[in-house]
């Protein structure tokens, strides 16, 4: 059976914030598998904020994309061909394959074997897979919070940032998020149980620093860092002693031609006199603690615990579309793409 893989290329890097001529959709046969090759079809395409980074020509945590390339992106998809006998036709995987409908690939262990018995498949995009791992193992490495204690959220909304509130929220913390508008703070609250949230948008650093001093009457103690830039900057003279600063991401400097050249007031002697730890956090370093942080994932969202929202736009050629949602805060939950729904 001949089959046309659809997928998304990159055809150009981005000139500052990524703009819709950089991709490409595109499409080819899909050729004959080799000896310990495997193919895989996509079911699902998650949209996340670190694609970014790997679009641009810099020093990351992981190796970026190249013009003409298939675009990045983590796919949970079906073995529908094997020819290694490490991986079974059947099972289902997840891992960065590619905004595309196929991917052949020849390494298992550059991709994970999803238990579709714990949740739907899709779910392992987003909660049980690396946003709700970093959201979860970076509280627990970095962020240690206690009852009592207020955790701040930038990118409240994010899937990222909504799990993380609720897993802080569990532990008896006062949560507060930091969101694009006040009709986003109001559906925060309403929808994810925060305490308090307030707006960036249209605020000088200095008008954020005054509207977290309200929202956080008692200073922050933790601050789960999804945007660095001003937002960050306002953040700084509202820390507590021995806060604790976890930086997830960096999606207010998106913009920046050269995102390693990074925005903000200096935080030195903030971090100094108050004793402020701050630091990085990759998931991906934190791989051991997968398999018991996926069951407890797993675990809450089987008990209700976790409230779960999606977006999910359907096929490879919505990827763009889907990307750029995700880009400008319009996506109402974690921004997937449904790429098959089963094998034809």
């Amino acid at each position: 059976m001949t089959r046309t893989n659809k997928f998304v290329r990159m055809v150009k890097r981005p000139e500052g914030a990524p703009t819709p001529d950089i991709f490409e959709l595109d499409e080819e046969a899909v050729r004959p598998l080799e000896d310990g090759e495997f193919l895989i079809r996509a079911l699902y395409l998650a949209i996340d904020p670190a694609l970014v980074s790997r679009m641009r020509d810099e020093n990351n945590y992981t190796p970026g994309v190249q013009p003409g390339e298939v675009m990045q992106g983590n796919l949970v998809g079906e073995v529908i061909e094997s020819r290694n006998p490490d991986v079974q036709v059947g099972e289902l995987r997840r891992g960065n394959m590619g905004m595309q409908e196929y991917a052949i690939q020849t390494d298992p262990s550059a991709t994970l074997v999803v238990d579709p018995d714990i949740c739907e498949p899709r779910l392992h995009l987003s909660v049980v897979g690396t946003t709700g791992l970093t959201a979860l193992l970076s509280l627990e490495k970095i962020g240690q919070p206690k009852a009592g204690e207020t955790v701040l959220i930038s990118s409240g909304g994010s899937s990222v940032g909504t799990i993380a509130a609720q897993i802080a929220k569990a532990k008896g913390c006062r949560t507060v998020a930091i969101v694009s508008t006040p009709e986003k703070a109001k559906k925060m609250i309403a929808d994810f149980g925060y305490d308090a949230a307030t707006h960036y948008r249209g605020r000088t650093v200095e008008d954020l620093t005054e509207a977290l001093r309200e929202a956080c009457p008692d200073g922050v103690d933790v601050y789960f860092d999804n945007t660095s830039g001003d937002i960050s900057s306002a953040v700084i003279d509202v820390f507590n002693m021995y806060a604790r600063h976890i930086v997830i991401g960096r999606m207010a400097i998106s913009h920046l031609a050269d995102t390693s050249k990074d925005i903000g007031r200096r935080d030195n002697n903030a971090l100094l006199v108050k004793r402020i730890r701050k630091q990085g956090f990759v998931v991906f370093d934190e791989a051991s603690n997968f398999p018991a942080a996926t069951k407890q994932l797993a675990a809450w969202v089987a008990d209700g615990s976790l409230i779960v929202k999606e977006d999910i736009l359907d096929g490879i050629e919505r990827a763009p579309e889907a990307f750029f949602r995700m880009m400008d805060g319009k996506s109402d939950g974690k921004q997937l793409v449904r790429i098959a729904r089963t094998e034809s």
